[in-house]
């Protein structure tokens, strides 16, 4: 996920690891200290990978190794007592540190100038370059979180600096390094601090997205007791005014691989999905109460619950999800989830249409999502999305299919029956690219009473289908049509009743438009009810 740092003082908007030589297990408690060859120590198998990387026409700035070890030891210390206040008690990134309290940060001189690393797109040079420096020093390269720190290459006539990259992309982000970057400036309220707030607060900012932490911020009750959500606006507040993580932050960090000391794998292939979801305004609570089922091969600890508005057709999705407002519950038992949401928690409730993206938080640090829409309308929040009783889809099979993408990708026509909200459907478009109309036949194995058929888009409405049609048989020779429709460009299941059930073992859909006006298409589940 790429995202940019967003500059809020007025007067700014123009804007490591290294080999383990000793393995000591520390009181007794299963911890184990890892030390590098050069004196640095963490209690952390897997820590943030901090590097400080130098275009070959600039050097490093001075003092920076107490400077950015000030910074981010204060930044650890940071997480880690917003860790703690949310529930998970001593927990926070791991990161070589010695005796002297500095910060073990790798200088990687790159091989071509500043003008190279631009902030727009240069992220690509300098990670090629960092990437090389990692095969050629595998031990240096301890986790997936890097954390790339850039000298500023000027000052404009104000006094702001700039430089190269300054955003996440995945696990990697990138800061902005300044000679003003100092401990000594945090509070302060004069310009030098302001100017500190933003840039130091930019950079925890984008070490959240490093983390895996997308944007969201404070519940409309929070603002006076816990201030400004670092992943909101708290990039031009900390160390000024408060400043914190949310739960859904921490629920998402408390898996994170660098934020555990264990040695398990993470961030492995994950199959989930959310089987069944029921969502409505209960007036006598006044809250949006959510309930639903989900299958997982991964454990999941606790299910996440982001509500982004599209405040003045501003969109959603990366860079316009700052304004989401977010819930955490844990997942109850194996397979289930609850949350109430007060909508006095809520900012917008003046008709914006809303995104509602429900995700599962995986034990081996992953997060999976499915979204949903709904809108307020008169200050109450409409919700239409609540799953029908689906027959199971075992013994289903997909035949006749046009075409489906599985050379490029996994666009496999069976991922359409897999009860996996995460997995798709893709018409082919590597070597010849396949045109309209697409279609394809599910044969359910016996013939069923059916109601109705559910539908729905890729996540993320990628090559969204607009135009189509259903047909229905018996024999899997004899069609029925059930009409020619349209399917609505919106996440989540949607459903198509028949006028009255029918006894049917074929169903076939036959694509004929997109929403995007391109020739390809793509779904990620059929169902019938």
């Amino acid at each position: 996920m790429k995202t940019k740092l967003l500059l809020l003082i007025p007067v700014l908007v123009s804007f490591m690891a290294c080999k383990k030589i000793a393995g000591t297990d520390v009181g007794g408690g299963g911890t184990t200290t890892t030390t590098t060859a050069d004196g640095y120590s963490s209690d952390h198998i897997h820590n943030l990978n901090l590097i400080y990387f130098v275009p070959n026409d600039l050097d490093t700035l001075p003092g920076y190794q107490k400077r950015l070890s000030d910074l981010m030891l204060w930044g650890q210390k940071f997480y880690k007592d917003e860790m703690t206040r949310n529930g998970y008690p001593d927990k926070t990134f791991g990161m070589f540190v010695n005796s002297a309290n500095r910060v073990k940060i790798i200088v990687i001189r790159g091989t071509k100038p500043k003008s190279s690393y631009p902030y727009s797109g240069g992220s690509g040079a300098v990670s090629q370059e960092i990437n090389a420096y990692f095969a050629a020093h595998p031990a240096d390269n301890t986790s997936e979180h890097t954390l790339v720190i850039m000298p500023r290459y000027e000052f404009k006539p104000d006094g702001t600096p700039s430089g190269g990259p300054f955003y996440g992309t995945g696990k990697w982000c990138y800061a902005l390094d300044y000679e003003g970057l100092d401990i000594k400036n945090l509070g302060k309220t004069d310009a030098d601090g302001k100017r500190f707030s933003v840039w130091f607060g930019g950079m925890m900012h984008e070490l959240g997205h490093g983390l895996n932490l997308p944007h969201n911020c404070q519940k409309v009750s929070e603002n006076e007791t816990l201030g400004m959500a670092l992943m909101w606006a708290g990039n031009g507040t900390l160390g000024i005014s408060k400043t914190f993580l949310t739960a859904t932050d921490c629920a998402i960090l408390n898996v994170n691989q660098i934020f555990n000391k264990d040695n398990k794998t993470y961030y492995g292939p994950v199959k989930a999905s959310i089987t069944k979801i029921h969502a409505d305004y209960v007036a006598a609570k006044s809250a949006i109460v959510v309930s639903g089922k989900f299958n997982s091969d991964t454990k999941v600890n606790s299910v996440v619950y982001y509500n982004d508005p599209n405040v003045n057709n501003e969109g959603t999705g990366v860079n316009h999800d700052y304004n989401a407002v977010t819930w955490e519950s844990k997942a109850i038992g194996v397979d289930s989830f609850y949350v109430e949401m007060p909508i006095s928690e809520f900012k917008y409730k003046d008709g914006s249409p809303y995104e509602l993206k429900v995700k599962l938080v995986h034990d081996n640090g992953n997060v999976t999502e499915t979204i949903y829409n709904y809108e307020f309308v008169n200050g109450i929040p409409v919700l239409k999305f609540s799953s029908r009783d689906e027959f199971s889809k075992q013994g289903w099979n997909v035949i006749n299919v046009s075409s489906q993408e599985t050379a490029a990708e996994n666009g496999n026509a069976a991922n359409l029956i897999d009860g996996m909200g995460n997995t798709y459907w893709h018409s082919q478009y590597s070597g010849t690219v396949a045109v309209y109309p697409h279609s394809f036949t599910v044969d359910m194995g016996t013939a069923k009473l059916v109601s109705g058929f559910s539908i729905s888009q890729r996540s993320g409405l990628q090559r969204a289908v607009k135009d189509f049609e259903i047909q229905y048989s018996t024999d899997g020779q004899n069609f029925v049509s059930a009409g020619s429709l349209v399917l609505a460009n919106a996440n989540g299941a949607q459903y198509f009743s028949l006028p009255s059930k029918q006894s049917l073992r074929y169903i076939k859909l036959i694509a004929k438009s997109s929403y995007d006006g391109q020739s390809f298409a793509a779904l990620a589940e059929v169902g019938a009810y």
